[in-house]
């Protein structure tokens, strides 16, 4: 009978987690980032000894990752250099379950002994603030994936209206780019603006939490079960653990952003100008009328399909069906946009050849 508990599995994991983490700090030129990513491995590493040491209180035999799953970590830490540190963790970790779940409930197994449960419960604190050490990692993935699916697909329905329209390939490009700057410049000032003040909010909430567990540091603690029980952790075992992480609530229930708000603007910016960039290019080669028209909805269609992918991984939701829903919706949207130029055309006279 197959164990619950597969302790060499269980190794493995934190063992390529380790590899994982270590790598992308070598692919990495912030030295803050690298410093948290190293921080990572050391803390996987440990978590890897402890289930060598339950094997060795079972007698149960543990061996290295296969160089094949050695070598998919390490592609991965590789790919980190184009998609960034943030997607690769998440291509690491998404099809997981709650890491402090599956801990805390290891804690509470009838199959580990008193001492092994300790164990599990000392991994599930280091858990607990896994992702928000995480959260230090200062990449702009997200905001250049998210900025360019709003170019692609904003853009893309502008250009098969005018193109329903227009029938001169250089008038829609020119159209196609002008929506697009308009758009950058606007995306950048939100983000900008957004992230400005998330940053002040954040720093102030830091602020009095630190001041009310001078003053109250139950309350604070209170605070802290909240947010643990919040995240699918039991009742007994977010009152435990709550006591241990008190001492460090301010990363947990305001953490800080760690982003600069110009950086996060200019990213945002330009990667919204890269999407509008897609749905204009064959117009800007000069193709025109139906085949412009498809040729747009191919390399739109290709893209929206990669970035919905690429979503998915980011917000953790099933990365096939963010793709699928992205690229029906946005070439539903570019497709009716075109039926509407080539309407209003035929109403209004309009006929720009």
């Amino acid at each position: 009978m197959k164990e619950k508990v597969d302790v060499r599995k269980n190794y493995q994991d934190e063992v390529l987690d380790s590899i994982l983490y270590a790598e992308l700090s070598k692919h990495t030129k912030d030295p803050k980032v690298r410093s948290i990513l190293s921080k990572m491995s050391k803390m996987e590493e440990r978590h890897a000894s402890i289930w060598r040491e339950i094997a060795k209180i079972r007698g149960v035999e543990v061996k290295s990752p296969s160089i094949l799953s050695v070598a998919k970590v390490k592609m991965m830490a590789l790919a980190s250099r184009v998609l960034g540190v943030n997607v690769m963790i998440k291509l690491r970790e998404g099809s997981e379950d709650n890491d402090v779940k599956k801990y805390v409930e290891l804690s509470n197994s009838d199959e580990l002994s008193s001492e092994e449960k300790v164990m599990m419960s000392d991994i599930s604190v280091d858990e607990a603030a896994h992702e928000e050490i995480l959260s230090q990692v200062t990449s702009n993935v997200s905001e250049f994936i998210y900025g360019i699916s709003d170019g692609l697909v904003e853009v893309l329905a502008a250009v098969s209206g005018l193109s329903g329209a227009v029938k001169v390939p250089l008038y829609v490009a020119v159209g196609g780019l002008v929506i697009g700057v308009s758009g950058m410049m606007s995306m950048g000032i939100g983000s900008f603006l957004s992230s400005e003040s998330e940053e002040e909010i954040s720093r102030k909430e830091r602020e009095k939490i630190a001041l009310q567990r001078k003053v109250d540091p139950e309350s604070v603690r209170k605070r802290v079960q909240e947010f643990l029980s919040s995240i699918g952790i039991g009742e007994s075992d977010s009152l435990s653990l709550s006591g241990k992480l008190v001492g460090g609530a301010e990363d947990l229930l305001a953490p800080k952003g760690g982003k600069s708000p110009v950086k996060g603007a200019l990213v945002t910016a330009a990667s919204y100008i890269t999407g509008a960039i897609i749905p204009s290019s064959p117009y800007i080669a000069g193709l025109g009328g139906l085949e412009g028209v498809l040729s747009s909805f191919l390399i739109s269609g290709i893209a929206i399909a990669v970035v919905g992918y690429m979503i998915g991984i980011v917000s953790s939701v099933n990365p096939r069906r963010k793709s699928l829903e992205m690229s029906v919706l946005g070439l539903g949207a570019a497709v009716a946009t075109y039926l509407l130029g080539n309407l209003l055309s035929s109403l209004l006279g309009i006929h720009l050849a």
